[in-house]
């Protein structure tokens, strides 16, 4: 009887583990389909998961089905540990984990070497995210860039950026190293690469983006509580090396930390059905969630880039000390250590003159070639070691995080008055992401990226388009303190359709430019010059190439207030009709954080366009 008791309760368990675990609110839990990356309102036909491998489902159609996958899941976590392979609670902690609080069944022991290493090196790690500014040196890389961050915490409980063995997750694509910039961009936004997690210490990133590539990286600390935290970090061990889809768009970095993210966060960080999904969107999203009732960011911390350290290096150096340093080292070819503006200044102010030509040499060596600098380099720590090591501490720049500056889409409305075609509304739309009238250092300097830009002409009588910019890059590369300096493009690229006539609003052309040129910075002022060329449809302008002239000044008055000076000349090579020059006068007055107020003056063969209007950005 006694055993007959026992075997009925044994089974009761077991029927009533196997109901709940299979009941369609289950398999149908969003967190079920987190673990599985069945993405909301995916691009496919079906419903599926974003992962390909076959390795990462145990039902045959697992990643079509996640009912069968549960069931199979189930079948394979209650079968006994075999000697010849490893067990389903090994190869899927954070399965055996999630089903476990869901319904109380326990699975059987197993020994799980790879699962226990990855808990020792990466259990109670603190969870965050890493951003990387925008680059404009890849396209992939131009609206910055996302990566899982975990860290271990001191003696004192508390997480330190300055350990550079802590790891970081990356999301990337698989790309051939023979793939050039056509096959690359065309295959990232039709679909044709995969991508996948992989992780390395820190130091490794750090050195690729703050050091190599100048891009400032922000760590944002999220404030999970420690049975979240166990289970995202057991769903990294799952997925990390598994092959996902790819699109730059749309599956991208951004994307799938979202959705790894929504794991244990019970809100979507990210639209479903979006167009495109940015680095951006994500940052924001998680800068206004909340998880058990509490802000889902815990802590945001700035990591320089070694361009910024260096600026601000010298900015702290008192005048004589930023005497020594153009004293001491006046053009990039010459290094004089014994000069006297440098001698005359104490050990502690030489230190400082020092420490800062040294972040320099560094910079230097990131952004060039030129054979003297690993000697400068060396005549500059051999000085350097003869004086105390003290040295002030760099005092930390004060900038505003991502999710704090204005935001990149924006509509405009203005009020304009052409005088050929008159009064009119004019209706701007951008999604994407920054002019040189709104682009700031969270972002990227001195530089501008809008993608998408559409501006329509209303009147009483008429709608009428007047620019689809595909692409609208510039980057002026401008130095903001007087250190020699390697030579460095300025650069322009576009492409789109506007008028190819201030007078005419329904001349519209297609067109391709792209300039190369300089540019200085003389305090406020940024005077810019640019040549190259422009590609177009000929319907309303004669022939099909024009070179092309640029020249401009952009002034920060101050962190309110920025006005860009700039003219453009076209030349088809045709004769006085073939000639054009546009200018335009554009001023931008800060009214807060999603507001802006802009005026603008253009002028172009004998007509001329005043505007007013304001700025939404969200």
């Amino acid at each position: 009887m006694r055993r007959l008791l026992v075997a009925l309760s044994a089974y009761l368990c077991f029927y009533v583990g196997v109901s709940q675990a299979e009941q369609p609110a289950l398999f149908d839990h969003p967190q079920w389909h987190s673990l599985l990356h069945f993405d909301r309102g995916g691009v496919f036909s079906q419903p599926r998961s974003a992962v390909l491998d076959d390795a990462f489902f145990l039902a045959e159609n697992g990643a079509f089905n996640p009912g069968a996958e549960l069931a199979a899941t189930l079948a394979a976590l209650r079968r006994p540990t075999q000697t010849d392979e490893p067990h389903a609670r090994c190869r899927f902690p954070a399965r055996a984990r999630w089903i476990t609080q869901m319904t109380g069944e326990q699975w059987p022991e197993a020994d799980c070497p790879e699962w226990d290493d990855w808990q020792r090196r990466y259990g109670d790690s603190d969870v965050g995210l890493m951003f990387a500014s925008g680059y404009l040196g890849n396209p992939a890389s131009f609206f910055g860039h996302l990566m899982l961050h975990l860290e271990k915490s001191d003696e004192n409980g508390e997480a330190t950026i300055s350990r550079l063995l802590d790891i970081s997750f990356n999301f990337g694509a698989d790309v051939p190293e023979d793939d050039g910039i056509m096959t690359y961009m065309a295959k990232g936004v039709l679909g044709g690469y995969e991508a996948r997690y992989s992780h390395a210490s820190f130091y490794r990133n750090n050195t690729v983006y703050s050091e190599r590539e100048m891009r400032d990286l922000w760590h944002y600390r999220l404030n999970l509580a420690p049975d979240k935290r166990d289970l995202l970090i057991a769903h990294l061990f799952e997925i990390h090396s598994q092959n996902f889809d790819y699109l730059f768009l749309t599956q991208n970095c951004a994307s799938r930390i979202a959705r790894t993210l929504e794991l244990v966060i019970n809100q979507d960080l990210t639209p479903g059905r979006a167009a495109w999904v940015a680095p951006e969107t994500l940052i924001r999203a998680i800068g206004e969630a909340q998880v058990d009732n509490q802000p889902l960011l815990k802590e945001t911390r700035h990591v320089p880039s070694r361009r910024l350290q260096t600026e601000r290096r010298y900015q702290q150096l008192t005048r004589q000390e930023q005497q020594a340093v153009q004293g001491t080292w006046p053009d990039v070819e010459r290094l004089d250590i014994n000069n006297a503006t440098l001698q005359v200044l104490p050990e502690e102010s030489q230190a400082r003159v020092l420490d800062t030509l040294l972040s320099h040499s560094a910079f230097l060596k990131q952004t060039g070639n030129e054979p003297s600098l690993a000697d400068m380099e060396r005549q500059l720590l051999q000085a350097r070691l003869a004086l105390p090591q003290a040295s002030s501490a760099l005092t930390p720049a004060t900038l505003t995080p991502l999710h704090e500056a204005t935001p990149s889409s924006l509509v405009r409305v203005e009020g304009l008055y052409n005088d050929k075609l008159g009064e009119a509304l004019r209706l701007t739309i951008r999604p994407l992401l920054y002019d040189l009238l709104d682009s700031n250092i969270t972002r990227m300097p001195s530089a501008a990226l809008e993608i998408g830009r559409t501006e329509f002409f209303l009147t009483n009588e008429t709608v009428r388009l007047r620019r689809l910019s595909l692409f609208h890059i510039t980057n002026l590369h401008a130095q903001s303190v007087p250190l020699p300096a390697l030579p460095s493009t300025a650069w322009h690229a576009s492409g789109g359709i506007e008028r190819s006539n201030l007078a005419c609003n329904g001349c519209l052309e297609a067109h391709a430019t792209l300039l190369a040129g300089k540019s200085y910075r003389v305090g406020r002022y940024l005077p810019f010059v640019m040549i190259g060329g422009q590609a177009r449809t000929e319907r309303y302008q004669t022939g099909p190439l024009a070179p092309t002239a640029q020249f401009g000044v952009l002034t920060d008055w101050n962190t309110e207030q920025r006005t860009l000076l700039q003219a453009t000349h076209t030349n088809a090579l045709k004769g006085a009709d073939g000639r054009r020059t546009h200018w335009q006068l554009q001023h931008r007055l800060a009214l807060g954080k999603s507001l802006d107020g802009r005026i603008g003056i253009e002028h172009a063969e004998h007509t001329k366009e005043v505007s007013v209007g304001l700025s939404w950005y969200f």
